[in-house]
């Protein structure tokens, strides 16, 4: 709460300091600017302005030097001015112009317009989509009139998007609509454990089992392109800047087939392109870090850079308070564009930086840095699009298993060619192939003391042999996919992917054919079915980035075969309703024994068959309405067959709720909460399992926009388990709970300009 008070000491003043200097800019530009704000020109304060003197009319002609032209066509003035958006410096490209009520231009890439009107009063409106229209009297003179003109944010958004249709099942979220989400903290990725089939094992960790598969067989993407964690360790955000992320797409299963290589769901993140208009900057305060974000177009326009960063200080205040801890993360992104024989290159670079000591062996320590460049080309190829790219990956990982430090420098490569065409009525056809070449440099030394550096020893437990010795992987995928409309009320969508997984001279194959049926009943409703086949190299049950690419020969691949229905139907109100029945048949690595902490001993890690299945539900508000949010509900089992028998999965949690929502109020302001409730999942006690208590929380937000002419203040409060109720992690054998009750605090500061 100190340091809470003392940002805001800080923070405040400046802002103010900064509001009172963008005035006294504003008013030194010569009368250029006219700040509109819906029906008129407004100041920063939100007190009316003179539009007139705002706008830099020139002076009107005294009456003895006006003169009647000889000419039966009256004479007219140019009037010609910018339309900006307020809150920065950003052109509105495809404003509309109107001069008393009449269209007369449209802007320019750079905001400009420029018409012709007699000399008089006259009423300038500008409309824009995303913006309040500004209405701005106007007295042009013989001379003309130049000014600028600037919208506020907040108008309808009228604009026509050609989107492929989401893939059956998956949730696609906008990433201003996930950033305000009470309980991300401004994380956009955090969003994910408010979604239906998702399992948080523990709040507030960033860890989650999907529709009853292991927290290791969960994909994330980042413009297509694989990365090992989405968030940095213990309570860290995630590795991207929020506001470099454009939406999320959420994959509970049944993915595309141009993604692969695991069994359960996939997370993929779209980056936002940088604007090529103006350059454009932020910076981020919040209580556990800082960063900013910086984008400007090159070479005319024709290319875009973004760069963001991040670093959290709060390491030094936990190194100081606990003697024992040393904490700290840090990131980095580049995004680069640039047109490129007639389509576009993009290069995005990203590293994350994660160290986590704790001198306490029954703890151990961790560290996690890792570095990812992707360089892509899209463009056309005759009648396709061709996507060719290639990701370059560096990972440096130290983590310990019990007793045991391991330690691991992965490298990699990823080719990938991909072709996609489009035909009339939704027809669609796309194929490609890629791969994925990785070389692993291991330090290892078990509790005996026995290095595993080289060749492992024969008395090495078979998994532990692998996994700790220097070795090469490769996958090499193909695949192809289309859309067939089959009349008016049929579409199919069969798709066909193929791996070849090479590893210490074992090789293993797996076909993963996918079909989905989409049949529209009526406007309002349609029913869709998916069925397909995925396949994993082995993994630990809870990934750890540079411990893959392992136990071919032992294991042999993980694998799943997926069947979901789902029916969704739009509710009046623009609100749509979904619920799904799902049904996965899983074959995956797991501990043989949570009870085991003898890493050396055989069979420590075993192929285990398993099932996840049960119903989802979500009720959607419309994203653009003051009101928005969902509901989202899953009811399902997770098992794990144990020596023949069928029982619950240490994922197995039978219902979770979650309710979201936001309401915008005027002036800027927005407050918004999130209700969770989770039964609780089996937990070893002895030689037997008990369920832990069910746990529920309730978060609670709050969203300030003070928007003026050249900067852009965000301003939250969000406040996880508001209600501080204690979560039961764990029970001892003398059937002892063990948790912690916190509430987590995130404040705030967002400055665009």
């Amino acid at each position: 709460m100190r340091l809470l008070v003392l940002t805001l000491v800080f923070l405040l003043p400046a802002a103010r300091a900064l509001a009172q200097a963008d005035a006294a800019a504003g008013a030194r530009d010569g009368g250029a600017d006219a700040a509109a704000d819906g029906g008129g020109a407004t100041s920063p304060d939100g007190g009316a302005a003179d539009a007139g003197a705002e706008a830099g009319a020139a002076p009107a002609a005294s009456d003895d030097e006006a003169t009647t032209p000889a000419s039966t066509e009256p004479a007219r003035a140019e009037l010609k001015g910018t339309a900006l958006a307020r809150g920065g410096h950003r052109p509105l490209k495809g404003a509309t112009v109107y001069v008393d009520g009449e269209p007369v231009a449209e802007t320019d890439r750079r905001g400009d317009f420029t018409t012709l009107a007699e000399p008089g009063r006259h009423r300038l409106q500008i409309a824009a989509s995303g913006h309040q229209p500004a209405d701005v009297p106007v007295d042009l003179s013989p001379e003309g009139w130049n000014g600028i003109i600037r919208l506020s944010p907040g108008g309808p958004v009228n604009e026509t998007v050609v989107a492929t249709k989401p893939a059956s099942g998956s949730v696609r979220i906008d990433g201003e609509e996930a950033r305000s989400a009470a309980g991300t903290g401004g994380d956009p990725f955090r969003v994910i454990e408010s979604l239906p089939g998702v399992s948080q094992i523990i709040w507030p960790f960033s860890m989650y089992a999907i529709r009853g598969a292991n927290p290791g067989n969960t994909g994330f993407f980042v413009d297509g392109m694989r990365v090992p964690a989405l968030f940095h360790f213990a309570l860290g955000p995630s590795i991207v800047h929020p506001y470099l992320i454009d939406k999320l797409s959420f994959f509970p299963g049944g993915y595309p087939a141009r993604l692969g290589g695991y069994v359960s769901g996939i997370v993929s993140a779209d980056t936002v392109a940088p604007p090529s208009d103006t350059s454009r900057f932020a910076a981020d305060v919040r209580l556990y870090d800082a960063g900013g974000l910086a984008t400007a177009p090159w070479d005319g326009g024709r290319g875009t850079v973004a760069v963001a960063a991040r670093y959290a200080y709060t390491g030094l205040i936990v190194s100081r308070l606990f003697g024992n801890v040393d904490f700290g993360y840090a990131d980095y992104q580049l995004r680069a564009d640039h047109a490129l024989a007639g389509g576009r290159a993009t290069l995005l670079a990203l590293g994350s930086f994660d160290q986590l000591d704790i001198k306490d062996h029954d703890i151990g320590d961790a560290a996690l840095n890792f570095h990812r460049a992707d360089l892509r080309w899209q463009g056309p190829a005759g009648p396709f699009q061709l996507l060719t790219r290639t990701a370059f990956s560096v990972d440096d990982a130290r983590s310990q298993l019990y007793d045991s430090p391991l330690r691991v420098r992965a490298y990699g490569a990823a080719p990938r060619i991909a072709l996609t065409t489009r035909g009339t009525g939704g027809a669609a056809l796309e194929f490609g192939v890629d791969a994925e070449a990785q070389h692993f440099e291991t330090d290892t030394t078990f509790a005996s003391g026995t290095p595993l550096g080289g060749a492992a020893p024969t008395a090495a437990p078979a998994l532990l042999a692998d996994l700790a010795r220097t070795r090469n992987a490769l996958t090499v995928r193909g695949y192809a996919a289309a859309a067939v409309p089959v009349g008016d009320h049929l579409t199919l969508e069969p798709g066909l992917r193929y791996a070849q997984y090479f590893e210490e001279g074992v090789t293993r194959g797996a076909f993963e054919p996918r079909l989905t049926m989409r049949v529209p009943i009526t406007r309002a409703v349609t029913i869709d079915a998916t069925a397909g086949r995925f396949s994993q190299m082995a993994s630990l049950p809870v990934g750890v980035a540079g411990f893959e690419g392992f136990g071919l020969r032992e294991f042999g691949l993980q694998s799943s075969t997926q069947t979901a229905l789902g029916v969704e139907t739009k509710l009046p109100g623009a609100y749509t309703l979904r619920v799904t029945g799902f049904h996965q048949w899983l074959l995956v690595t797991d501990m043989r024994s949570f009870l085991n902490r003898d890493v050396t001993e055989p069979e420590f890690l075993q192929m285990r068959p398993g099932r996840g299945y049960g119903t989802e539900l979500m009720l959607r508000l419309p994203e653009g309405a003051r009101l928005h949010g969902w509901l989202a509900y899953t009811l399902s089992w997770s098992t794990r067959e144990f020596d023949g028998i069928s029982a619950p999965s240490d994922w197995d949690q039978r219902h979770i709720l979650n309710l979201v929502g936001a309401y915008r109020l005027p002036h800027g302001f927005s407050v918004g909460g999130r209700f969770h409730y989770n039964s609780g999942r089996p937990y070893p006690v002895g030689h037997d399992y008990e369920r832990l208590p069910a746990f529920w929380q309730v978060d609670l937000r709050a969203d300030k926009r003070l928007v003026y002419d050249r900067v852009t203040f965000d301003v939250f409060l969000d406040l996880g388990n508001a209600t501080l109720n204690r979560q039961v992690t764990a029970i001892n054998s003398t059937t002892d709970q063990v948790g912690f009750r916190i509430v987590l605090p995130s404040f705030g500061v967002h400055a665009e300009w």
